[in-house]
């Protein structure tokens, strides 16, 4: 080699010795910015407020900053080289995702689940939800090595999603049921507006078969205010009062008055309904159209709403003078009868009139309606029209009678029933002379009834006709007083006697005054309601009177 050969080697050789010692000197500042740039990032892994770990390929966590160790609750040594499943991931979220098989494809394919969101455990067992990032991490062969994974906790967002899913899923359910409602309320509306429909249809249909009955019906109809003004009236009203249409009547009619005869029995139904609410039977008279008087009687009731406002009255009317005609002639025809047994036996003239008295004082006493005092008047007028059978000797000849003689006698009150059974009468009168010598304790005749089996009405003849014959004078004695006759019902209340009868019967002579007044002869008792024997007539006065009762003349 030449000399200026080995000088030009020597230049090169410096040139790459400076060469060297430059790049020498760059990958000593590399070296050192890239350290400086490690602490760097270091650093801020360590000071970041998210965690951050790296875990391999199977799962398990290689590196984990500070901020996730205190998040967790771990140390370092308890936590690195430890798989994520059963760590910090548990195996099943609590919705039942199943994370093992979700951390599995994430270590598979991470580029495929860069951001997922699922539920952690920490290390003192309560769970947080975690928002991951996930970047894979290749090797200098570009192979997957690593997944850096970053998170943060985002279990108050997660619970604050709840609540509001929560509040949809319960508005939506009650949206749900407030559909069906008015679903319901729709259908129930378009149901009842059908109903209505139909209803008002039928209304319309019963008023005017209503309309139909009432002026088809043979009773007056109408409805009136409280003050009496008629709203309403049928033809058959209308024709009953001599009026030519409803328009007349209602308006001749405006002024109660102009209808009632007597003002007062107005007056009177008005009472009995405001106390009621209704009235049956109620017999007054009306005027015609021409002036006439008509006997009328009613049925009326109050009409209320369904909040009890009173709306109108409404009745029905009948014309009853037949009636009174009917009754004229059976009251003429009980005082003929009752003339009749008087006639064929004198000593008991007016012993029916004074038991019918009495009869009638205790039937008042005992609070009865007008219409049954009437029936024991009736009655009480009857009650020995049997003796009419009576051979007229047994009934007025003083002396004994024979067994056979008191078997005839006591016939009469069958006798009366077979007399009275046919007669029309609006009460039993039939019955209640029948049974007007039964006695409470079954020990009377003819049937022996007892108790309550004996009508109410002959309970009051059987007590009265007691008190009135005792305390009348007969052919074989002279009269017994009424004290004795109040001593003998008195002792037997109960027993022979209904006790609420004598009760009456009582109050009427002790506290009330009650007397028979005049009449001739005496009454016609004298059988003995204990005793089976026959008794004399010449009978003793202070001889128990509920021995003679049964055995003498009925």
């Amino acid at each position: 080699m030449t000399k200026e050969e080995l000088l030009k080697e020597m230049d090169q050789m410096r040139k790459s010795m400076k060469r060297l010692q430059k790049s020498e000197a760059s990958c000593k500042e590399a070296a050192d910015l890239f350290r400086k740039r490690e602490q760097e990032y270091r650093e801020m892994v360590e000071l970041a407020n998210s965690i951050i770990l790296r875990m391999d390929t199977s799962g398990r966590i290689v590196f984990v900053n500070d901020f996730a160790l205190r998040f967790f609750g771990f140390s370092k040594e308890e936590i690195v080289g430890k798989n994520l499943i059963g760590t910090i991931v548990p195996k099943m979220e609590s919705s039942g995702r199943d994370l093992a098989a979700f951390m599995v494809s994430v270590c598979r394919n991470p580029g495929e689940h860069t951001v997922n969101e699922n539920e952690n455990i920490k290390k003192d067992g309560s769970r947080v939800w975690i928002l991951w990032t996930n970047r894979p991490v290749l090797d200098e062969r570009g192979r997957l090595a690593e997944i850096i994974c970053i998170g943060n906790d985002v279990t108050q967002k997660k619970e604050a999603e709840q609540i509001l899913q929560n509040a949809h899923d319960e508005l939506e359910k009650e949206v749900r049921e407030r559909t069906k409602k008015l679903q319901k309320l729709n259908e129930d509306l378009l149901f009842e507006m059908a109903e209505r429909k139909i209803s008002e249809e039928a209304l319309k249909e019963s008023e005017n078969r209503y309309r139909n009955i009432v002026e088809s019906a043979f009773e007056g109809i109408f409805q009136t205010t409280l003050e009496g003004k008629c709203t309403m009236v049928n033809s058959a009203l209308v024709a009953l009062l001599g009026y030519s249409s409803a328009e007349e009547y209602i308006a001749a009619t405006a002024r109660p008055e102009n209808l009632y005869v007597d003002a007062s029995r107005r007056e009177e139904l008005i009472r009995i309904l405001q106390t009621d609410g209704y009235v049956k039977g109620f017999e007054t008279e009306f005027y015609r159209k021409d002036g006439s008087k008509l006997p009328v009687s009613m049925n009326v009731r109050a009409v209320f709403d369904d909040r009890g406002n009173f709306i109108y009255y409404q009745g029905t009317v009948i014309d009853i003078s037949a009636g009174i005609t009917l009754r004229r002639v059976l009251d003429e025809t009980t005082g003929a009868l009752s003339t009749a047994v008087e006639i064929r036996d004198p000593y008991t003239a007016g012993h029916q009139e004074r038991v019918t008295r009495l009869a009638e004082a205790i039937a008042a006493e005992m609070n009865f309606s007008d219409e049954r005092i009437s029936a024991v008047h009736t009655a009480g007028m009857l009650h020995d029209i049997g003796k009419i059978y009576v051979p007229a000797e047994f009934l007025s000849r003083p002396g004994k009678i024979t067994d056979n003689e008191y078997n005839i006698l006591k016939q009469h009150a069958q006798e009366g029933y077979e007399i009275l059974k046919s007669i029309e009468y609006k009460y039993p009168i039939a019955e209640i002379v029948y049974q007007h010598h039964e006695r409470i304790n079954g020990s009377g005749y003819p049937r022996k009834l007892s108790g309550d089996r004996i009508l109410i009405e002959a309970r009051i003849i059987s007590v009265a006709d007691v008190v009135e014959a005792m305390a009348s004078p007969r052919p074989y004695r002279p009269a017994l007083g009424i004290d004795k006759a109040l001593d003998e019902i008195r002792k037997n209340r109960g027993i022979l006697y209904d006790e609420n009868v004598v009760d009456a019967c009582l109050t009427l002579f002790q506290d009330k005054g009650f007397q028979f007044g005049g009449g001739g002869g005496g009454g016609v008792t004298g059988f003995d309601a204990t005793a089976g024997k026959e008794q004399p007539r010449n009978r003793s006065v202070s001889q128990d009177w509920s021995e003679t009762i049964f055995k003498g003349r009925p």
